[in-house]
Parts: C-alpha cells; sequence; structure tokens
C-alpha cells in the first residue's frame, strides 16, 4: 500500500570525508557518496542511491526518498501487503547507519491498483473539494488525472499505460491504480481522524496501517462523481440543477457569491441525486479497492499483475 516516502533522520556522527568536505566520491556503509554543488561550484550536500531510493546528507540530517515499493520488489503494480512493508523497512534499516525506525516521516504516498479499466471510472469523476482534475500525460496522452490540494494529492490512472510507457513492460490486461500523496504529514496527525504518523515506527504499526488504508478509501468516496441518471425522470428545474454542479466554475461562483443559495441547491441535488442514481458502477469499484487493500491487510502475498 505504501509507495513514495520522504524521511529524516539527525546524525550524530558524519563520516571523516564529509567533515574534512571531501570533493570527491566515496565510500560509507557500503555505498557511493557523491559531493553535489551548486551552479557556483560551492558544496552543498552529499548524495547516494540504494536501487531506486535516493539518500542525501546535508548538514548532520540524511534524507531518504522515492518508492519504497520498488525498493524491495522492482515495482509498484503488484500487491505490496502488509507483511512485505514490514520487511523492507527491515531491509532498510540493515542497510543505513541509523535506527531507520526512530526517522521522521515527512511525505507518504498511499494507494492500490485493481485490474479494472481506468477509462470508465475517470469519465465519472467531476471534481475534489470543488477542484478540477489536472490530466496526466504521456506521450502527449492523458492516462490519468490529479487533485492538487495544499497538503496532499488525489490521483487515479491507468497503470497499464504507466507501466508500459515508463518502463516498457507489458501487463496481461488493463488496471487501475487509486493513489493519494500526503505532501505535508501534519494531515494525517490532527482532527478528530488522527492517525498519528510521526516515525518509520508509525508505519508498520498495524492499527495505524489500517486507518491509513480507511484515509484513502475516504479520499475515494470524496471524489465528486458524476450521477448515472435517467434524464427522463427529471423536470426541467432538475436539469438545470444537474447541470449547474457539473460546471465547476459557475459552482464555485454560486458558492462564493451566493452562499445561502448554494447550501440550498447543495441540499436539493444531494437529494434529487440519492433518489435518481445508479451507483451499481461506483459501488463495484469502491469494492474492488476496499478487497485488495483487505488482502494487504490480511498479508495475502500475490501478484496483482502479470506480464506478458
Amino acid at each position: 500500500m505504501y509507495d513514495t516516502i520522504k524521511i529524516v533522520q539527525q546524525l550524530n556522527q558524519l563520516p571523516i570525508q564529509i567533515m574534512k568536505e571531501v570533493k570527491e566520491p566515496f565510500e560509507w556503509y557500503g555505498l557511493l557518496w557523491k559531493p553535489k554543488f551548486n551552479k557556483f561550484g560551492s558544496l552543498t550536500a552529499y548524495y547516494s542511491e540504494l536501487k531506486n531510493l535516493n539518500l542525501s546528507i546535508k548538514d548532520y540530517e540524511l534524507t531518504v526518498t522515492n518508492s519504497l515499493q520498488k525498493f524491495y520488489m522492482d515495482n509498484n503494480y503488484e500487491v505490496f501487503t502488509y507483511l512485505q512493508v514490514v520487511d523492507a523497512f527491515q531491509k532498510l534499516n540493515n542497510c543505513l547507519p541509523f535506527n531507520i525506525y526512530k526517522a521522521a516521516v515527512k511525505k507518504i504516498a498511499i494507494g492500490v491498483v485493481i485490474p479494472e479499466d481506468a477509462n470508465p471510472i475517470l469519465s465519472t469523476w467531476v471534481s475534489f473539494s470543488n477542484k478540477k482534475a489536472f490530466p496526466m500525460l504521456s506521450r502527449n496522452k492523458m492516462y490519468g488525472l490529479k487533485y492538487f490540494l495544499t497538503e496532499y494529492d488525489v490521483k487515479g490512472y491507468n497503470k497499464t499505460t504507466e507501466v508500459k510507457h515508463h518502463n516498457n513492460i507489458n501487463l496481461n490486461q488493463p488496471y487501475f491504480r487509486f493513489e493519494v500523496e500526503v505532501k505535508r504529514i501534519n494531515n494525517l496527525n490532527r482532527g478528530k481522524n488522527q492517525i498519528g504518523i510521526y516515525t518509520v515506527q508509525d508505519l508498520i504499526n498495524p492499527i495505524k496501517y489500517e486507518k491509513l488504508a480507511n484515509y484513502l478509501i475516504d479520499k475515494y468516496l470524496k471524489i465528486e462523481k458524476k450521477p448515472t441518471l435517467n434524464l427522463k425522470e427529471t423536470s426541467l428545474k432538475e436539469k438545470r440543477l444537474i447541470a449547474t454542479f457539473k460546471d465547476i466554475e459557475v459552482l464555485n461562483s454560486i458558492k462564493k457569491e451566493h452562499p445561502d443559495s448554494y447550501k440550498k441547491d447543495r441540499r436539493e441535488y444531494n437529494h434529487l441525486i440519492n433518489k435518481l442514481n445508479d451507483n451499481t458502477f461506483q459501488d463495484q469499484i469502491l469494492e474492488k479497492l476496499k478487497q485488495q487493500i483487505q488482502f494487504s491487510l490480511n498479508n495475502q502475498q500475490f501478484t496483482t499483475c502479470n506480464i506478458v
């Protein structure tokens, strides 16, 4: 379920080469560290790589970024179970010069892949918190949608296309990935539903892991989706109301300039949609997301996608 991470740890002691500010590569803890310079030629940091993970040391701070799942299994289209997450952090802990479980978590991405065509799913997405989605492009073609918010981003995309374009790997059927990238970790640590993610130790806490799974599903549910309606059963006034809620710019203008009318219209719209909407397709997608997450929580170790 975890993908991209950013963790930071203060080091008690630096290698002698960094203390001396050497300008040549050197080995430390089995890794090759290289100096990094700014455009003026001044030394700013040292960096290294551990498989796909990016490591950097600046002052006494060591930062690790990139995909934990790809570090562990070389891809992020298979199921990444809870037990595998625990094992991945243990392997990472064995490679680094500090207790990784005490490292501070700054960013975390959580996601799930299901065997489903992405296009019918994405075609129903209207908005998230009244924000429009930005297209995710590859080779000048849209393969996903992404909502940019202050503390986190929400995205869904065609995983089959992404893997083919970026890794030249053919998967045997269409796959859809839904993901939330938490850019400000405090988003998980306040409010009545706070999870409490501060260190890596929290990421392997089974109770908090399950809460993060619920967080992921909650964000999917909050995506405003086009209702599946039989318009023949609606009046002209109801058709106009539906049209208004499909246009985000108009809707936001009403919300800002006529807040009382917006609240009234929102109640009427929700009542109308609940009465007329056929949720069969959305219920099926939601159930698949929940099932795949449950497999992860139950430590099932199997592959979601097969390569052809």
